[in-house]
């Protein structure tokens, strides 16, 4: 069988090795030599169409666009599974590679904590006290809470695959053999797939996230991403210069720096937030206590008023109110809009 250049590379790459031996060595690097080259538009039928509607989606979800050229190559899911040593993450249904919206969310929230001063950027991820700022809660959220932004896939307009080869020199002092480093050692090459190309990347707000108050966070979002992007890179061997990535100049000015908005938020705002990104299944359990938690904010009542109009026509057109007159909360609703005594 013969691969064509629209093959699936995915596909090819997964199941079209010639050979199960962990010892031919010939048949992986075949393997990569087959699957590379594969460059647009000469991709399996039917991705010019999905990429149309996939930045047609973007738009449609208010979400912005920037592209990025890669400066160097670029190797993401090195680690991953594979018949090969090594792997590359491609597109499941079109076999294009991409950069997961995951790997550009991790990479932005280690950089602005190792890069970027001042607590709001702080994180400590030791599980007996993980703790992380203000503006790392924001931005990328927590395991209670999701953040102000979506960070999408990035998927390629023009790219191509390449082969490319490491070689580790002394593998069984890196295996944990005991065996000190020596000149004498052999080198083991090993294949593995490498892209270069020009992708789409995007942000967007989170739902119930209001415009006036995400974008602030959306432009410090794009900087500090794009600064990660071309000092650090993105995917595996970074060390080696590999997955450095120049986006393009935006379309307007960004308003700040890459520090978190100073005060960008009221406490009502805040409790606004949460109670936006509330589920509806957790609308029983959790609204009251915003509410109660609205009841007592040190604020003027008109602020209080605003907050508590958006919350009960959101709890009225969920059907949340019925029966609930004899509530504690639901009284101190009405109090807060004026129509209780």
């Amino acid at each position: 069988m013969k691969k064509q250049d629209s093959t699936h590379a995915g596909l090819w790459l997964d199941k079209y090795i010639v050979t199960t031996d962990p010892g031919d060595k010939e048949a992986k690097r075949n393997l990569v030599a087959e699957v590379s080259g594969q460059r647009v538009p000469k991709v399996p039928k039917g991705y010019g169409d999905f990429l149309k509607r996939y930045r047609a989606g973007l738009r449609a979800l208010g979400a912005e666009e920037r592209q990025g050229k890669t400066q160097s190559r670029l190797v993401v899911g090195l680690g991953g599974e594979s018949v090969l040593e090594t792997h590359l993450t491609l597109h499941r249904t079109y076999g294009v590679p991409y950069i997961p919206g995951s790997a550009l969310k991790g990479l932005s929230s280690r950089f602005a904590a190792t890069r970027l001063q001042g607590e709001a950027w702080a994180r400590d991820l030791d599980p007996k006290r993980f703790s992380c700022g203000e503006g790392q809660k924001a931005l990328f959220g927590t395991t209670e809470e999701a953040g102000l932004l979506i960070f999408f896939d990035a998927l390629p307009i023009e790219y191509k695959i390449h082969p490319d080869v490491m070689t580790p020199h002394h593998s069984a002092y890196y295996g944990g053999e005991g065996v000190p480093p020596a000149d004498w050692d052999t080198p083991i090459p090993v294949p593995f797939l490498s892209v270069t190309g020009k992708f789409v990347f995007a942000l967007g707000l989170a739902p119930g996230v209001e415009p006036a108050q995400g974008r602030p966070w959306l432009e410090v979002a794009w900087q500090i991403l794009e600064m990660a992007l071309r000092e650090e890179g993105v995917g595996a061997k970074t060390t080696s210069g590999y997955g450095r990535i120049q986006l393009d100049k935006p379309s307007h000015s960004p308003a700040t720096p890459p520090a978190p908005p100073a005060e960008a938020t009221s406490p009502v705002d805040e409790l606004l937030r949460q109670f936006d990104s509330l589920k509806e299944k957790d609308l029983p359990s959790q609204a009251p206590q915003l509410v109660v938690k609205l009841y007592g904010l040190e604020v003027p009542a008109a602020e209080k008023a605003r907050a508590a109009q958006k919350i009960w026509k959101r709890l009225e057109a969920e059907r949340q109110l019925k029966g609930k007159a004899e509530k504690r909360w639901y009284q101190q609703l009405q109090e807060m809009l004026g129509q209780g005594s």
